[in-house]
């Protein structure tokens, strides 16, 4: 049909509605590509027509996410990422405001997107800086990962990139795998830096150090929240004594009362473990209850709280272990199979139980690109960097994955080396 409207009249292309827009405006609002190409055959001016909005149709397109329509489009017309609207953003900015990650990743690692991506708008913000405000770590990533890319330029508030990514990250309480930590993470590891300023002055106006009435909210609410989980491991546990897996042996028996099991490696390993996560999530209810004690010291309270959380994982891991084992003494002997499968399956429940531990991948490609593959185990973070951050970073990538998976099989070597005694 427009093959035939536009043999009908050739003057439709450049027709605008109320809006300011053009057909081209529309077609780029639904991203149909053979129709832009079509248009852009007769005509590539309305291309590079904005509506009444200062949008172009690139930014239209930009905007609803279509990265293959971009693409496309920029092959027929070079200079449409030159195109700027009327706040002085390319479509990359506006892609990346409206969080349309696939259009960043269609010209990851290109020339063109390095290009676009150091483009400051009417306020100095540059891609990267909207992507840290919207603490989107995925396009943050596939920025950083392009080498053209300029980490710290500084916008018209003084502010670069690792500045904005400080702000955005809480100054007390904060969960390590927040998109906003690992943003940090990513800028702190790739040699991003901190505008210059006085020490005082960043501490002041960062607010480096201040403790406010919503933070102490944090204790109560965290404390609340996790002592229900570590009271009901508590209880499993305790109740798993009394129930062991094989029964007892009879009365008339020198041993009678004693587990029937009681001689297999694998009972006792279950015993271990089944202690562990007692021993733990009690631990861990004790110290919740102080860290939700108002009249606890705010930096008591913090570092009941670490505890707590490091005792509580530990103990919920030693659960889970702990069913596994459990399960394959009573199973293994009818079928060894099924109690391979168990355990698997218990294995899978340990590695899934957190996936925000896998955002830490985010961070692999803009490292290797940066730094090379040595980079992952290397540190390269500036000390006045790192006396300025709120939160710790820690010391590179190779650590922080492999502490999360070695913590895992500690556990597991800590219980069957216990039940070898």
């Amino acid at each position: 049909m427009i093959q035939e409207l536009l043999q009908w009249n050739p003057t439709l292309v450049k027709e605008v509605d109320d809006s300011g827009s053009t057909p081209f405006h529309y077609i780029a609002s639904v991203g149909n590509i053979s129709a832009m190409k079509l248009l852009l055959r007769r005509d590539s001016s309305p291309a590079y027509s904005s509506d009444s909005n200062g949008l172009f149709p690139v930014h239209i397109a930009a905007k609803m996410g279509y990265g293959q329509f971009i693409y496309e489009l920029c092959r027929f017309c070079p200079d449409c990422d030159e195109l700027l609207d009327s706040r002085g953003r390319n479509f990359l900015h506006t892609a990346i405001e409206h969080k349309k990650w696939k259009v960043v990743w269609r010209f990851s690692g290109t020339a063109d997107l390095g290009r676009m991506a150091n483009v400051m708008d009417s306020e100095g913000n540059t891609p990267l800086h909207l992507a840290i405000k919207n603490a989107d770590q995925m396009i943050v990533s596939l920025l950083m990962a392009t080498n053209s890319v300029l980490p710290n330029i500084v916008n018209n508030q003084g502010l670069t990139a690792l500045d904005l990514a400080v702000l955005a990250t809480d100054k007390g309480i904060s969960y390590t795998l927040n998109p906003q930590v690992i943003i940090l993470r990513c800028l702190a590891w790739t040699g991003a830096v901190l505008s210059p300023r006085r020490l005082d002055h960043f501490i002041d106006d960062f607010g480096i150090g201040k403790t406010s009435g919503n933070e102490l909210k944090k204790f109560t609410n965290i404390a609340q929240n996790l002592i229900v989980g570590s009271v009901l491991v508590s209880t499993v546990t305790f109740a798993a004594v009394f129930t062991l897996p094989g029964g007892y042996i009879s009365e008339g028996h020198p041993h009678a009362g004693a587990p029937i099991l009681s001689h297999r490696y694998t009972f006792k390993a279950f015993v271990m473990a089944n202690t562990l996560a007692f021993v733990g999530s009690t631990l861990s209810t004790i110290w919740l209850t102080y860290a939700g004690s108002e009249h606890v010291h705010p930096l008591l309270r913090a570092i009941y709280m670490f505890l707590s959380v490091i005792s509580m994982e530990q103990a919920t891991r030693s659960m889970v272990i702990g069913f596994a084992l459990g399960a394959y003494v009573v199973l293994s002997p009818v079928s060894e199979r099924i109690a391979i499968v168990v355990c698997m399956s218990t294995f899978m429940t340990l590695l899934l139980r957190n996936p925000s531990s896998w955002q830490l991948w985010f961070l692999f490609m803009p490292i290797k690109r940066r730094l090379g593959w040595k980079g992952a185990f290397k540190t390269h973070l500036p000390p006045e960097t790192r006396s300025r951050l709120t939160i710790g970073v820690g010391s590179n990538f190779a650590c922080q994955f492999l502490r999360r998976m070695l913590g895992m099989l500690f556990t597991y070597s800590f219980i069957f080396l216990l039940a070898l005694l």
